[in-house]
């Protein structure tokens, strides 16, 4: 008998044992799946549903178009190249954004959190380490739209991005890449390469610093995503105690470097009437320049955490090679057509065209696997009633 209840309450605890296993497996898929929920966050617009990745992923196309003529505007009408104290108003216009607007914020604190010192420390490391590899990025970002002076190339060799993070993907990170996505990368690039092939120059330390800028723009957004796995925080955090560290260090550079003493010269009343235009509207571009940065920087990290790295690279190429092919169709005057510019062209544009349509297509392939789950639940639910 003795035997028998040991017996019993052996077993008993075994089986409590397994329940317990079975909800903490439990437990884990729901949180699995809440992941990938979050991830695949669906806007619905009445018609049909949309990716938040790919809406953000337009917005960083549109802000970036806008920001490089402000950027360009600032540097070669008012010849304002001071990139320390570019990069600190941007970070200053960051810091206000987010810690003043943001923490007032019912959205933004359900997608990114409180934004807090206890916060920050916690995770310290991975906020040094990336203000790291943000500040090299940006700095050389400034530097190389300064040394590439023809503004197709540039575009050209910043589009050589999307091949460097193909290699990282898939023969490192050993990522499966459909064909289609593969062939639309050496489409675009390889046809980008071939319009800009006459404007070649001898700007070799420009192209150099370029593909330095394609290295550490890679840095950034793969160490988003090992961010995001590691601590389970939003990328935003990434981008806003990123300035809690910068602004500091840039503050400091500014009169290491003697920057400060430019600036004075710059803003003396001497050099007033070199410039073209007023310092009023100098101000407004900075403004613009600012607050359109934080939109990008932000509007990228969340495209990065919704999409991917590769596909946000490659949707935002598109956005050149359509403004490319629109200038060069309705504006035959002063771009004329070479069997070398139609080929490169139209080699770019089938790539941007397969790459566009595809991404919806996927969306459309979620649109439908999610109302498929969300009926299998209300039959579950129906049923248990």
């Amino acid at each position: 008998m003795e035997e028998n209840e040991r017996n019993d309450n052996s077993s008993d605890k075994g089986m409590q044992k397994v329940e317990v296993v079975e909800n903490e497996n439990d437990n884990h898929k729901d949180e699995k799946s809440q992941k990938k929920e979050s991830n695949k966050t669906y806007l619905n617009l009445g018609c049909c549903k949309i990716n938040v990745g790919l809406v953000f992923t337009y917005i960083y196309i549109f802000t970036g178009a806008l920001l490089n003529v402000i950027n360009r505007i600032i540097f070669y009408n008012y010849n304002f190249r001071f990139n320390f104290t570019f990069a600190f108003l941007q970070q200053i216009m960051n810091l206000f954004l987010f810690t003043c607007v943001g923490n007032h914020s019912e959205t933004f604190i359900k997608h990114a959190g409180k934004i807090s010192f206890s916060n920050f420390y916690q995770f310290r490391y991975h906020y040094f380490l990336f203000t790291v590899i943000f500040a090299i990025n940006i700095l050389i970002n400034f530097y190389g739209n300064q040394l590439v002076k023809n503004v197709s190339m540039f575009l050209s060799l910043r589009k050589f991005n999307a091949v460097m993070l193909f290699i990282v993907d898939f023969f490192i990170g050993k990522k499966k890449i459909d064909f289609i996505t593969i062939l639309c990368i050496f489409l675009i690039t390889g046809g980008s390469f071939i319009i800009n092939s006459d404007t070649f120059s001898k700007d070799y330390l420009g192209y150099v610093v370029v593909l330095i800028n394609n290295l550490a723009t890679i840095s950034s957004s793969k160490y988003s995503e090992v961010f995001r796995k590691k601590t389970g925080d939003s990328n935003l955090k990434l981008l806003i105690y990123n300035a809690y560290i910068i602004n500091p260090l840039l503050f400091a550079c500014i009169f290491i470097t003697g920057e400060h003493k430019r600036l004075y010269q710059y803003f003396s009343e001497e050099n007033s009437t070199k410039i073209e235009g007023t310092f009023l509207g100098l101000f407004f571009y900075l403004f613009l320049s600012c607050f359109f940065s934080v939109i990008l920087n932000s509007s990228f990290f969340i495209s990065n955490e919704k999409t991917s790295s590769l596909m946000t690279n490659l949707l935002t190429n598109t956005k050149s090679i359509f403004i490319s092919a629109a200038l060069y169709l309705f504006d035959r005057q002063k771009n004329k057509l070479t069997f070398k510019m139609v080929f490169g062209l139209g080699m770019a544009t089938v790539g941007a065209v397969f790459i566009t349509s595809h991404s919806f297509w996927n969306n459309l392939k979620c649109n439908k696997k999610e109302d498929k789950m969300e009926q299998v639940k209300i039959k579950e639910s129906e049923e248990k009633k």
